[in-house]
């Protein structure tokens, strides 16, 4: 089994991205506000901080939240539902698009 993650800024998609998982046969998928490395640290303080972390994310809106879909899927799933995800996001290796990976589950219950 593995553990996909999506994590978007675009949260108008998240929705038509869970149809898409679902159309493609994956069930369970939880969906979680999230906040990006700029929010979280924006009020640090630190102006030399703030600095580097505005050239290494150039061009990232730090007040926007985003979202992040996780879903407990068979190995042999997780082609389709990669496909499905980029069905409606398009390309993920734009700036800011987003990022999704797997992890392996090496346990599990109350997953079916």
């Amino acid at each position: 089994m593995q553990l996909l993650f999506l994590v978007i800024k675009r949260v108008e998609l998240v929705d038509e991205v869970m149809i898409s998982l679902a159309q493609a046969g994956v069930r369970g998928g939880t969906c979680i506000d999230s906040v990006g490395m700029a929010k979280s640290i924006s009020g640090a303080g630190s102006l030399a901080a703030l600095g580097l972390l505005n050239s290494i994310l150039k061009g990232v809106d730090s007040s926007q939240k985003g979202k992040t879909v996780f879903v407990a899927i068979d190995d042999v799933q997780v082609d389709d539902a990669i496909a499905a995800i980029k069905k409606v996001t398009g390309d993920l290796s734009a700036p800011n698009a987003g990022v999704l990976f797997t992890v392996p589950i090496t346990y599990a219950e109350g997953i079916k």
